[in-house]
């Protein structure tokens, strides 16, 4: 017979199914969401932060230099992104007049999806004009290799670009980036935060997930346990039962009246 403490632990126990149940599906989401697309073969692009940052450094190398730098990132599932000194987006060789000398650093990064029997691969290239390229191969010397321009392509194309100059002034093509002046303060950086929040926050809330659904099991069972103890004392312990009456006869049916007398026949 279904007790109302059997109803509630019922309905106590499915709501633990359900939390724990929900709990893996936003651990899930958390450290492993689905990827929309297919393997995940779309190459991310430098963000607008990384643009700005790399074609503040690479105007600041043209004023110096006198030679114009670029990136230009491409793939076969991604659109292309390009910039320059000359700004976001804008081809280095968009303006011969103000950039009659130009090197650019070109990459192209093909991913491949999961259920491909391909690998990944990174084709770097650098292209210029009216000044001698360095080779591709001084790119190591930054720790841009391929396979970084695999695993990050959007921070190494943005990385190559920026050292494009370095790699101008080694070979004595141009004079070196001044360094800024002594009395030039930098901004200060913006607070880090906690290293241990940052690198464990994930841990610390799982963890407190399972030991609340722990602490909900627990009481589960106790509430369960606590009524059905109460439910045997008072069935031991109780009054007895009430004497059933006997079940009252059912009265007689009732039987068709007479009919009534026929006619004597004349």
């Amino acid at each position: 017979m279904s007790t109302p403490a059997k109803r509630t632990a019922r309905w106590l126990k499915w709501l633990v199914f359900l939390g724990i149940a929900g709990a893996g599906v936003a651990a899930w989401l958390v450290f492993a969401p689905p990827s929309l697309d297919d393997g995940g073969t779309v190459v991310p692009a430098p963000d607008a932060e990384m643009r700005a940052a790399t074609v503040a450094g690479l105007a600041k190398a043209t004023a110096a230099q006198g030679v114009c730098y670029g990136w230009h990132l491409s793939s076969s599932t991604s659109q292309t992104t390009q910039g320059s000194s000359l700004g976001a987006d804008v081809p280095v060789d968009s303006d011969p007049s103000r950039c009659a000398k130009w090197v650019e650093v070109r990459v192209y990064v093909d991913w491949t999806s999961s259920s491909s029997e391909a690998s990944d691969n990174a084709d770097v290239s650098i292209l210029s004009s009216g000044v001698a390229a360095p080779p591709v191969s001084q790119l190591n010397q930054f720790g841009l290799t391929e396979g970084v321009f695999i695993d990050q392509p959007d921070r190494a194309i943005c990385q190559a670009a920026l050292a494009l100059p370095l790699l101008l002034a080694e070979r004595g093509a141009v004079p070196p980036v001044p360094a800024p002046a002594p009395g030039a303060t930098a901004q200060p950086l913006a607070a880090a935060g906690s290293d241990f929040w940052r690198d464990r926050w994930a841990y610390v809330v799982g963890g407190t997930v399972l030991v609340v659904l722990a602490i909900l099991i627990i009481g589960v069972g106790w509430f369960e346990r606590r009524h059905e103890r109460t439910r045997v004392r008072r069935t031991r312990t109780g009054k007895p039962p009430r004497p059933v009456p006997p079940p009252r006869a059912a009265p007689p049916p009732l039987s068709d009246p007479a009919p009534p007398p026929a006619a004597a026949s004349k």
